[in-house]
């Protein structure tokens, strides 16, 4: 049977399996680090102690590494005051650092063409960059399930800060480690 013959539904299956496969063989998969942090001496939740990865950080599950992406973008906007999406991709991907394509990082997150789209402080815009980081980053695919997951691991006063909660009358959760 020629490919034309192939039923279109097949072969979409067919394609989002190999995606699926491919993301599969990207280290940050492996390191269930879809963000690419790089290894530091940070006490990351979840974080593997004795990764074998000499450059990336390795986590036990793949919400432990989605949570730490999402609070070093958390400190990027709260703490570093970085305003704009290129700004964010600049100190992410440094020129020189192999994944530093502006347009990729666009693309990927659906932020627009604009390269100053200016931050959001909300849950949607958070989740559009990080999916689109970790789409760039290592072919991973950030469900809005596993965002959420992730999400609800933050520290209380980063959630907060996307939710533009009051910290007042709230129950306080908190996660061991960063």
């Amino acid at each position: 049977m020629c490919s034309s013959q192939i039923p279109m539904m097949t072969m979409m299956n067919a394609s989002k399996n190999n995606a699926a496969v491919s993301a599969q063989q990207t280290r940050g998969y492996r390191n269930r680090n879809p963000f690419n942090i790089r290894k530091t001496n940070s006490k990351w939740a979840g974080k593997v102690l004795h990764g074998t990865d000499p450059a990336f950080e390795q986590f036990d599950l793949m919400v432990w590494g989605v949570r730490a992406g999402l609070y070093l973008l958390t400190k990027y906007v709260r703490d570093y005051k970085l305003r704009t999406v290129k700004q964010i991709i600049h100190r992410w991907a440094p020129d020189g650092d192999g994944t530093n394509n502006e347009k990729a990082y666009y693309d990927a997150m659906r932020v627009g063409a604009d390269f100053s789209n200016q931050v959001q402080q909300n849950k949607g815009w958070l989740y559009a960059v990080a999916a689109g980081m970790c789409r760039v980053e290592s072919r991973y695919y950030l469900t809005s399930a596993g965002f959420e997951s992730a999400f609800k691991l933050l520290p209380y006063p980063m959630k907060c800060f996307w939710c533009r909660l009051s910290p007042e009358g709230q129950e306080r959760e908190e996660v061991d480690g960063l």
